[in-house]
C-alpha cells in the first residue's frame, strides 16, 4: 500500500447513531437557533472554527453549564499566553460537577469506586454532595482558605473525587500525586506549591501485592512545613494510619463537617482549579496551572460532544491521580 492510499474504513455509526448522539442533537439544536443548516460533521467543524465566540457559547448552553454572574463575552484577550475565557464570569468549577446532585438523578450513582485492599465502595450523587459539604467544612475548620493548595497523594477513587470537590468548592487549588511515586519525586512537586492541608493514603494495593506507605509518607509530612493539616485516608484497613499531630483520619474529618452544604464560593473565570506538572524528565517537574471556566467548557465539549457521556452512562478511565486523565475523567460527574 502506498503512502497515499488509506486502509478501508472497518466501522461506521449508523444514520440513527449519528442524529441520536450528543454531537447530533448539538447539531439539530444549533439549527434550531437558526445555525446552519449543517451538511454534515465537517460542516459543522468549520462554522466552529469560523464563528470561534459563537461556538463556545453555544458549547456552554448545550451543555447546560452553570454560572453564578453571566460573562461579558465569551473572549476577552486573544493573544497567546493570555487569552481571556468568559471575562466578567463568576462560577464554581465543582459547583457544575455535582449539578446532578438536586433533582431526579439524586439518588442515583454518581461513584462506584473498586480496589484491591478495600469492600467495592458505592456512592450517589447526594452522598457526594453531602461528603464534598463536610469535608469542605473540616477544611475550613482547619483554616484552609481561597487561594490555597490542597494536594493529595491518593489512589484513583472516592476520596480524590471528595478531596477535589471540597477544596474547589471553596475556592483552593486541586494538586495529586499517585502513591506509588517516591518522596523524593512528590516533593519535587508539591514542595513548588506550598500545600496548606494533604490528603494522604496509608498504601495500596495493586497485582495482588499490599504496599505501606506510613512511614515513607510520615517523611513527606515533615518535607512540607506549609501544612496546616493532614487527613489519612485507610486505604489499607486495619494497617497503622499516617502518624503526626497535623492528621485527622478521613472518617473524623467528615464526621467533623457534617450536615455543612458547599459553599460553592463564585469565582473569577481565570481562577485557578488545578496545578498539574510536566514528566520532569529535563529537571524537575514544571508547575502547569488550569482555570476555572476554561477547563469546565473544554471538558464538557470532549466529554458530552466527542465522549456522547451522559447522566445515565457509566464511564472510566484506568489512570492514576498522578496523570491529567484523572482531572480529566473527574469531569465526567
Amino acid at each position: 500500500m502506498s503512502n497515499t492510499e488509506q486502509s478501508p474504513v472497518v466501522w461506521s455509526p449508523s444514520e440513527d447513531t449519528l442524529k441520536h448522539c450528543h454531537m447530533g442533537r448539538f447539531q439539530g439544536w444549533l439549527e434550531q437557533h437558526g445555525f446552519g443548516p449543517f451538511a454534515d460533521y465537517h460542516s459543522l467543524h468549520q462554522w466552529s472554527i469560523e464563528n470561534l465566540e459563537t461556538f463556545w457559547q453555544k458549547v456552554w448552553d448545550y451543555c447546560g453549564l452553570v454560572c453564578e454572574t453571566p460573562a461579558d463575552k465569551v473572549l476577552g484577550k486573544r493573544e497567546m499566553p493570555g487569552a481571556e475565557w468568559f471575562p466578567g464570569m463568576r462560577l464554581n468549577f465543582a459547583a457544575n460537577l455535582l449539578r446532578l446532585a438536586e433533582g431526579k438523578h439524586a439518588d442515583s450513582e454518581a461513584v462506584v469506586a473498586y480496589c484491591e485492599t478495600r469492600p467495592v465502595l458505592r456512592r450517589t450523587y447526594a452522598q457526594l454532595k453531602a461528603d464534598t459539604g463536610a469535608l469542605e467544612a473540616f477544611l475550613r475548620n482547619k483554616g484552609i482558605q481561597q487561594g490555597d493548595r490542597v494536594a493529595g497523594v491518593v489512589t484513583n477513587g472516592y476520596e480524590a473525587l471528595v478531596g477535589m470537590l471540597a477544596a474547589t468548592s471553596l475556592g483552593a487549588i486541586w494538586s495529586s500525586a499517585s502513591p506509588d511515586f517516591g518522596v523524593g519525586a512528590i516533593l519535587d512537586r508539591f514542595g513548588q506549591i506550598e500545600p496548606a492541608a494533604l490528603i494522604v493514603v496509608n498504601g495500596y494495593g495493586y497485582g495482588g501485592k499490599v504496599f505501606n506507605r506510613q512511614a515513607d509518607f510520615s517523611g513527606l509530612i515533615d518535607g512540607l512545613p506549609t501544612l496546616r493539616c493532614v487527613v489519612s485516608i485507610e486505604q489499607l484497613p486495619g494497617e497503622p494510619a499516617i502518624g503526626g499531630d497535623k492528621v485527622t483520619h478521613w472518617d473524623d474529618a467528615l464526621a467533623e463537617g457534617q450536615g455543612q452544604a458547599p459553599s460553592f464560593t463564585p469565582l473569577p473565570p481565570e481562577h485557578p482549579v488545578y496545578i498539574l506538572y510536566s514528566s520532569g524528565t529535563t529537571g524537575k517537574p514544571k508547575c502547569i496551572v488550569h482555570g476555572n471556566a476554561g477547563l469546565l467548557v473544554n471538558h464538557a465539549k470532549e466529554l458530552m460532544l466527542h465522549g456522547d457521556v451522559g447522566p445515565d452512562d457509566r464511564f472510566l478511565y484506568f489512570t492514576t491521580c498522578g496523570w491529567m486523565m484523572w482531572n480529566w475523567q473527574a469531569s465526567a460527574l
